[in-house]
């Protein structure tokens, strides 16, 4: 099973490098929010292009930080048994979760946001706004970033909870 500790590794690899990627988006959602203030406030002038790119930073940051949320551990979880459970078992609490709800519900989301992002790519979408940004295409693919770095943890917990199950050795 060396071969399947490899692969865990490398995935966990890509979606933490994602994660220390994403870790700016937080501080850049502050400084652009900050400056957003300041020009209207200030200096009485507004800025459409940077009020909507807070959209941007904040799906950046939200979306794209999916796959590194579930590495850590650190999503919701509604625990009424979970906590009591062996380590064994909520292996096999998380193997069954993931292969009957998370890997049916990407499955769909990859199923219904290709053609809609595709769709937007193949139009230049932009803005509504007269003055706002021409890259709604770009905004929308964040639900593609949130579907690959899903998939991509989702598939080393795969891995991951099934060589602990399957192996034959203690979890």
């Amino acid at each position: 099973m060396v071969g399947t500790e490899k692969v865990v590794a490398g995935l966990d690899r890509v979606t933490a490098g994602t994660g220390a990627i994403l870790a700016v988006t937080p501080l850049a959602l502050v400084i652009v929010q900050f400056s957003v203030v300041l020009m209207v406030y200030v200096f009485g002038r507004g800025s459409v292009q940077l009020q909507e790119s807070l959209q941007y930073i904040n799906a950046l940051m939200f979306l794209g930080g999916a796959g590194y949320t579930a590495l850590k551990d650190d999503h919701v979880r509604v625990d009424l048994i979970y906590s009591r459970l062996s380590p064994r078992r909520r292996t096999w609490v998380n193997f069954v979760g993931t292969c009957l709800l998370l890997v049916p519900f990407l499955a769909m989301f990859w199923w219904a946001s290709l053609p809609y992002v595709l769709a937007s790519w193949s139009i230049g979408e932009g803005s509504v706004e007269a003055s706002g940004l021409p890259f709604v295409y770009i905004l929308k693919s964040t639900l593609l970033l949130f579907a690959l770095t899903l998939s991509i943890n989702t598939l080393a917990d795969l891995l991951r909870f099934g060589q602990r199950l399957f192996s034959g050795t203690p979890s």
